[in-house]
């Protein structure tokens, strides 16, 4: 991992999330906020269902190309793939419940199948851009990853939308243009599908890759499940228009937490027995400063723009900008705390990951219930960003504690804990 590694990163991915940005600012200019509310919680249940059903294959395929197991990333790539296959055929028949029960009767079939046909399409590109990151280019993976999916995306929404107005029309384009990005890098699967000279996987072989998967993958879900299941709460409680609205105050929010996605995506090759090499630690710590340095400019320029945003956006109410700063206030100066979930599931830690993210998902969860009954977007945005800063912090803490090692500078940690102390007083005291 380099610098240059991570700025390629964060670069493609402002690039491609200004993209969707502008797509999005113009979808709610041409289809109806209930029609815009309904595609994107038919969405979010889609990508809330990817790690789910993914489990962790992306990880574990990372760790088995570092060790040079070609046969376990066959194996892996196979029961994955097969996973999502099976899962998707199940939502589609689970519609009915799911209906009533998760979208309170505001996402329709046609809809809802095509983000759940989405789901298995977003797999099998996510472990093909994996594969690709470890044995060929990580910039050129990073950038399909982050602008290439996009720039194909983008035009696709506007058209679709163009041509016919509803939240069918903007569904059928996502699911066109993953298609078509998975089709460009499916040789990457295929070939290591190649890796394996035993095809057919004995069951205790099986049950072994499913339960490797479990562990890794269950945190990764659950923390992918948070902003998914944010949508649904607000969807159930405070109507499917709002649900809309606050989906893209995280998307516009997320960009503050690009830089942290960049490094933790590149930092993997780094992190394997790290407490015994303080070369690299200090490797982790310059990087992860500059990390935060991005993330911090970042932030700054979202507070600018925000105040702006309801202007030219069909679905934003008076809140939006508040929500959105304190929310990317959170995911912002998170990342201070470093890759500290790839840290412990790199180092066969992941289970300690998973105990604490439930532990914290629960609580957090009923919080916002609470916010969401108040109708309060601003405490709710608020409460999002608070737990991922918990969360990392709280691992951060662990790690020091059991391998004396920190990813960060300290003192930049205290600065951090207190600026967004600050940032949080200062906005929920403007509501009050």
């Amino acid at each position: 991992m380099t610098a240059r590694g991570i700025y390629w990163g964060v670069a493609s991915n402002l690039l491609g999330n200004a993209l969707m940005l502008g797509a999005t600012l113009w979808l709610t200019r041409l289809i109806s906020p209930a029609e815009f509310g309904e595609f994107r919680v038919g969405a979010n249940f889609s990508t809330l269902m990817i790690p789910f059903l993914a489990l962790g294959g992306e990880r574990l395929i990372s760790r088995l190309i570092q060790k040079g197991d070609s046969v376990g990333v066959a194996r892996t790539v196979r029961m994955v793939m097969t996973i999502a296959l099976v899962g998707a055929a199940i939502l589609l028949l689970a519609y009915p419940l799911l209906a009533r029960y998760a979208f309170a009767g505001t996402v329709g079939f046609p809809v809802f199948a095509l983000g759940v046909l989405l789901v298995p399409l977003t797999i099998c590109y996510n472990l093909a851009n994996t594969i690709w990151r470890h044995v060929g280019s990580p910039a050129r993976a990073q950038i399909h990853l982050n602008f290439h999916q996009r720039l194909l995306r983008a035009p696709l929404l506007i058209a679709f939308a163009w041509l016919h107005p509803t939240a069918v029309s903007a569904s059928a384009a996502m699911f066109v243009a993953q298609g078509t990005s998975l089709l460009q890098l499916w040789k990457h699967l295929r070939q290591a599908m190649r890796g394996s000279s035993d095809p057919a996987m004995s069951s205790t072989r099986s049950r072994s890759v499913i339960g490797e998967m479990l562990v890794i993958g269950l945190p990764v879900a659950l923390l992918a499940a948070v902003d998914r299941v944010d949508v649904l709460i607000i969807n159930a409680l405070m109507g499917v228009e709002t649900a809309g609205e606050y989906d893209l105050v995280y998307m516009l929010a997320l960009t503050a937490m690009f830089p942290a996605m960049a490094m933790s995506k590149t930092s993997e090759p780094l992190l394997l027995s790290l407490a015994a090499d303080a070369g690299r630690q200090g490797r982790v710590r310059s990087l992860q400063n500059r990390t935060l340095l991005l993330s911090c400019a970042a932030l700054i320029g979202i507070a600018v723009i925000a105040p702006f945003i309801p202007m030219v956006l069909g679905v934003a109410g008076p809140a939006f900008p508040d929500a959105v700063l304190v929310l990317s206030a959170g995911l912002a100066l998170s990342s201070v705390c470093g890759p500290v979930l790839e840290y412990l599931q790199i180092n066969g830690r992941a289970r300690v990951v998973l105990i604490v993210a439930m532990a914290l998902m629960g609580l957090f969860i009923w919080m916002k219930w609470l916010a969401a009954t108040e109708g309060s977007l601003v405490l709710f945005a608020l409460l999002g960003g608070l737990f991922y800063f918990a969360l990392r912090l709280a691992l951060a803490a662990y790690i020091f504690f059991a391998d004396r090692v920190l990813l960060t500078n300290p003192y930049i940690l205290v600065i951090s804990i207190a600026l967004y102390g600050a940032i949080a007083a200062w906005v929920i005291g403007g509501e009050g």
